[in-house]
């Protein structure tokens, strides 16, 4: 049997342990201020964490091969080496175990065991991690106001240095964090000769909850896709800087400085795992230090967010507004070329809406210029520009008024005057048109704001199709027809308004504008959504009824002397009398009786006077 020789604090058993190993001597820790185990024994550790903290710098520099044994106050060293809870089944599978060489984590010299978080960390406690979920969002969300980004600079072992602004910096030691994703588990257990650092810095309060629902609900955090405002430092040694005195706690001990020093010592403590601790997948080591901090805050945003509380919306730095606000700028302005594709794009929408074909009309609205000069207004609004919100209405005026043209010329020389179903989906807006509007300018904003998605512009056009119900105000026009430019101009203005304000309350969640430059506008914007919001309204309330009544009409056949009739609504016009275009599948001919029955039983069965327009079909 090998000898093993014991510090405890007093609470062990020592007759069961003699019954598993060669005992040989036994301190308690009174002991262990005047004799230790010479250099190179193996010895048991019964201790609680704060005891075992106190001894690991002690067995790294005797090397010593330990033993850690589960403890009712060691639940971090549980965790930390895999020890089975049955102190009887730590021992011996301790005893079959070959010793490991782990690298001890350091804080300002001080062990760690689970991890070092340093500011505002959402208060992770490994030693809750099954209540996660719960138990922590309350506090997440009672302490949102006070959440202040801090200045860091973070030096690497290799002398790397970066400056950024976050609310908090987790340092990782060991297994026991899967609540932030296996990944980032497996560098702490595999890789632990370099500390793993992550840095939060959430830009705005909807990013900061974001990165709570991703570390309690989702549990992704993954090395190769991390969010943008997480960065992930791995070194040997990182130094920690801050311009005044951060709160921060090692192992769940507060604490407080204003420089930290998180390091992987360099000789390793040999250690006797237990059953628990993960199987190893790979024990290679790089020997280079890792910086993943490019889409952290940097430069004057630093300055911005270390000065005031996390603001709910994103800041955008002064590069990121100079580069956008130029190319905005670009699209507001007048010229030859738009007016050439909108009148292209304006006839190939009519010769589309004639011909009933979708596919040339979703070429038209990839064609039409008229979204750059919107998303410009929504900027002009956002930022309170009077510049640029007359340059984006002039650029539009121009443009709706060569469209209106085109149309009415065009509906003045075609020699029929008949609405194509391409036609008529365009004059009939409801609350869903709102919401492809409102949706549309999200996604044109920001792939305006952000260059690397820009191709996706062409799907947004195709979304909103603003062209197809600007020509048929000009058709309405030509014809002299009110309910269709009545309709059309409806869905436009839904198009037009819904766009220009989601895109500015985009611009103002990615920290494109201030708040208190947005206010006006938005008012203003947000008026007038709401009046073309009424007449939508009644709209979808229309179509809701026309269709609870197709679903009443085809809910079961009728049967009329025998005979089983099968109703298909083609239309449902709603008025003071209720019009319905349907047809009648029926296996023998239907007299006028026959249909005054299926005008009764329809009546009834709907509970309102109806007019029916019956086409007759025979099935044979």
């Amino acid at each position: 049997m090998e000898l093993w020789h014991i510090i405890h604090d007093g609470s062990l058993s020592l007759e069961d342990v003699k019954l598993q190993v060669d005992v040989g001597s036994v301190l308690t820790l009174d002991d262990i201020s005047s004799v230790l185990p010479a250099a190179g024994e193996k010895v048991i550790l019964y201790l609680s964490d704060d005891k075992i903290k106190e001894i690991l710098p002690i067995a790294i520099e005797r090397d010593w091969e330990i033993m850690p044994l589960p403890h009712l106050e060691n639940h971090l060293t549980t965790i930390r080496f895999g020890l089975e809870s049955d102190l009887k089944s730590a021992i011996n599978n301790a005893i079959a175990q070959e010793n490991v060489s782990i690298q001890l984590l350091t804080c300002n010299g001080i062990p760690v065991l689970s991890s070092v978080m340093v500011g505002e960390t959402l208060t992770l406690d490994t030693q809750v991690v099954s209540k996660v979920s719960w138990s922590l969002l309350g506090g997440f969300l009672k302490g949102i106001k006070k959440l202040r980004p801090v200045r860091f600079t973070i030096t690497t072992d290799k002398d790397q240095k970066s400056v950024t602004a976050g609310i908090g910096i987790i340092a990782l030691a060991g297994p026991g964090h899967k609540f932030l994703g296996a990944e980032l588990n497996d560098l702490t257990i595999w890789d632990n000769a370099r500390s793993t650092i992550l840095v939060l810095a959430p830009r705005s309060i909807l990013e900061y909850f974001s990165l709570i629902f991703k570390i309690i609900f989702v549990y992704s955090l993954r090395l190769r896709n991390l969010p943008s405002y997480i960065g992930l430092i791995r070194s040997r040694r990182v130094v920690l800087e801050t311009v005044k005195e951060v709160d921060f706690t090692v192992d769940g001990v507060p604490m407080s400085a204003d420089h930290l020093e998180l390091e992987a010592a360099k000789n390793p403590m040999r250690v006797r795992l237990g059953r628990q601790f993960p199987k190893s997948i790979n024990t290679s080591v790089a020997d280079k230090d890792i910086v993943r901090v490019k889409h952290l805050p940097s430069g004057e945003t630093i300055q911005i967010l270390s000065e005031f509380h996390l603001p709910f919306f994103n800041h955008a730095s002064e590069d990121e507004f100079r580069d956008l606000f130029l190319s905005i700028k670009e699209s507001a302005v007048f010229s030859r070329p738009f007016i050439s594709l909108m009148v292209m794009s304006a006839l190939l929408a009519l010769f589309g809406l004639y011909a009933n074909s979708a596919p040339v009309i979703i070429g038209a609205m990839i064609l039409s210029p008229l979204m750059g000069p919107i998303i410009s207004l929504s900027m002009g609004v956002a930022r309170s520009q009077s510049m640029l919100i007359s340059e984006s209405l002039k650029t539009l005026a121009f443009g709706i008024l060569v469209t209106l043209l085109c149309a009415m010329a065009v509906a003045l020389m075609m020699p029929f005057h008949t609405i194509t179903s391409e036609m008529a989906a365009r004059l009939t807006p409801n609350l869903l048109d709102l919401g492809v509007a409102v949706i549309s300018g999200v996604a044109g904003a920001y792939a305006n704001a952000k260059e690397e998605i820009a191709k996706s512009l062409a799907g947004v056009a195709i979304a909103v199709a603003l062209v197809p119900p600007l020509c048929m105000i000009g058709v309405g026009l030509g014809w002299m027809d009110r309910e269709v430019v009545r309709g059309a101009t409806l869905l436009f203005a839904t198009n037009l308004v819904g766009i220009a304000v989601a895109g500015s309350m985009t611009f103002l969640a990615l920290g494109f504008a201030p708040f208190n430059l947005a206010r006006n506008g938005l008012i203003m914007s947000l008026s007038l959504l709401a009046m073309v919001s009424v007449p939508l309204y009644f709209s979808f309330g229309e179509l809701i009824e026309k269709n609870s009544i197709t679903e009443a009409i085809t809910k079961e056949n009728l049967v009329i002397n025998g005979n089983k009739i099968q109703i298909e609504p083609i239309a449902v016009y709603i008025g003071d009398i209720t019009r319905i275009r349907l047809q009648a599948i029926s296996q023998s001919p239907l007299n006028n009786q026959d249909l005054e029955s299926i005008k009764s039983g329809l009546t009834d069965r709907l509970g309102r006077p109806l007019t029916l327009e019956i086409s007759v079909l025979l099935k044979r």
